[in-house]
This record gives structure tokens, sequence and C-alpha cells, in this order.
């Protein structure tokens, strides 16, 4: 069940990142974020209301739930800001390839924070499916690392958000349900961004005019963020997070044949090394499962 639900989040993921590219010509970056948040929540809210009739939903709001969600909203913040920051000081290529650190990160700060204890076999996985992210995005740059040093320190710092908002996503769902989590943070981020979005007239008329693309992409969000939670009920973080890089050789597809971007090959051979640490996390799962007591 997790192993399957990891593999529709990177799905959803793939599909949500293809909407935002198409979106992104016409948008600035707060609007897009703003929007992410904000059209999934009416998807949300039908979502919970059928749960709740059918008998299959509970509302959580314990402390230790809601200290949660919090943290969550708060390290997902920090990581955008960092990686917005980051992007100002560095060049695109170096920027992302830090970025690509995250579920490295994530073998270190899982462990401390949820408790989970990962086999080899999970660890070799994820640095498969890291070395591919890693080529897929690296191009050669003009600058020298020293140069960026302001740059590449933001993104570790973003990177290292990033898993500390997988670890606090794998304690909620411990706590409350997928699609209540979810909800709790998808609207919290929301609220925070509401200020930035809200003030601008320019940046209510795009909300207006794209409205019919931000409902589509609420709903991936909203299907990728349940089948996400739904996953971390069963599997630890780095886990989840290696399998979801599978949406990056997803997207290499999808922006081929529907953008016509170039070094195509150069990027599906990276995607073919992400392939394989996603079939070995895979296989390892369905035989660990499939033994007794498993």
């Amino acid at each position: 069940m997790g192993l399957l639900a990891a593999l529709l989040s990177s799905v959803f993921s793939s599909s949500k990142d293809l909407i935002s590219k198409r979106l992104a010509f016409h948008l600035d970056g707060t609007v897009s974020t703003f929007a992410s948040f904000a059209f999934a929540l009416p998807f949300y809210i039908v979502l919970l209301l059928v749960l709740a009739l059918l008998g299959q939903e509970t509302v959580t709001f314990s402390l230790t739930f809601l200290t949660l969600v919090l943290l969550r909203s708060i390290t997902d913040t920090m990581a955008e800001w960092m990686k917005m920051h980051a992007f100002g000081h560095g060049d695109l290529s170096m920027v992302v390839l830090v970025f690509s650190l995250s579920p490295l990160l994530l073998l270190v700060t899982s462990p401390l924070i949820t408790g989970d204890r990962l086999t080899l076999v999970e660890v070799v996985a994820i640095v498969f499916v890291v070395g591919g992210s890693m080529l897929m995005v690296y191009r050669p740059s003009a600058r020298s690392w020293a140069s960026q040093k302001k740059g590449i320190l933001y993104a570790a710092g973003a990177a290292l958000f990033f898993s500390l908002n997988s670890c606090f996503d794998r304690l909620a769902v411990e706590q409350g349900t997928p699609v209540f989590a979810g909800f709790t943070m998808t609207l919290l981020s929301a609220l925070f961004l509401c200020p930035l979005v809200f003030g601008n007239k320019d940046r209510l008329r795009s909300l207006r005019a794209h409205r019919a693309g931000f409902l589509l992409r609420g709903l991936l969000e909203t299907a990728f963020m349940v089948c996400k939670l739904s996953a971390l009920q069963f599997l630890d973080a780095p886990t989840v997070t290696g399998i979801q890089r599978l949406s990056l050789l997803l997207s290499i597809i999808g922006g081929r044949v529907f953008f016509k971007e170039k070094d195509f090959r150069g990027r599906l051979a990276a995607g073919v090394l992400i392939a394989a640490g996603v079939a070995l996390i895979t296989w390892w799962q369905l035989w660990s499962h499939s033994r007794p007591g498993g």
C-alpha cells in the first residue's frame, strides 16, 4: 500500500510540474506558489466532507499534531525562502545541484527525528537516486564555486529544511490522517503567503486570469500530497523521497513531448540511474514484506 502510494505521488508530482511549467510563462513565483496551496483547498474540503459522511475521516486537534503541522509549515517556508535567495546568489545549475542532496541529508535527519532505521539496501538505493538527480541537473558553470559561496550555502540550507520538512510530514501522519494533515499544512502555507498576494492588484488579476490552470494544478497537488502522506504511514521518509524522484524521469519525458526540451538523451541516461535506485527500493520493499513476519 505504501509503495503504491509513493509511486502514485511521483506520477502526480510530475504532472503537477508540467502544469507549473506551462503557467510559469505567465506568472511570477509568488503568485504561482500561493496558488499551488490556495487552489488545492477546495479539493481538500470536498474530500474531507465525503470521507466524513462515509465515516472514514477523523479530525485531529491534539497539541502534538498541531505542533508538527506548524513545524512542517515553518520548515517549508524556510526552505522556499532559502531556495529563492540561492537562485539570487548562484547559477541555476549549481543551486539545483545542491538541492539534489536533500535525500542524502534525510539519511541523517530521518533516523534522528523520526527514529526510522534504514537498511544498507535502502541507503544504496538512495545514493543511486541522488547520483542520477545530480547528473541530470548538472551543467558546467562559468563561475567558480568560491564566487558562488553564498548561493551554495543558501541552497544547502534549503536542502536541509526540505529534509526536515519530510521528517515532520512522517511524524504528522502518525498523529492524524493523511487528508486532514495535508489540508491543515496547505491551509497554513496559504495563510503565510496571503499578505504578499492580496496586497497586490496585479497578482490578484493573475489569480483570476489563470484560475482554470490553477484549479487543475490544485487537484494534482491534493492528489500528490494525500498519496505522499499515505505512503509515509507505511514507509520511512528517505524511501518515499527516493521513490518520488522517479517524477524527474517522468518530467524528462514530458518535457521532451510537450516542450521540445533539448539534451533528452543525456537527461534520460541520468534518469535510468534514478530508475535503478527506485527499482532497488521497490524490490527491497516487496521482498521484505513477503518474508514471514515482514
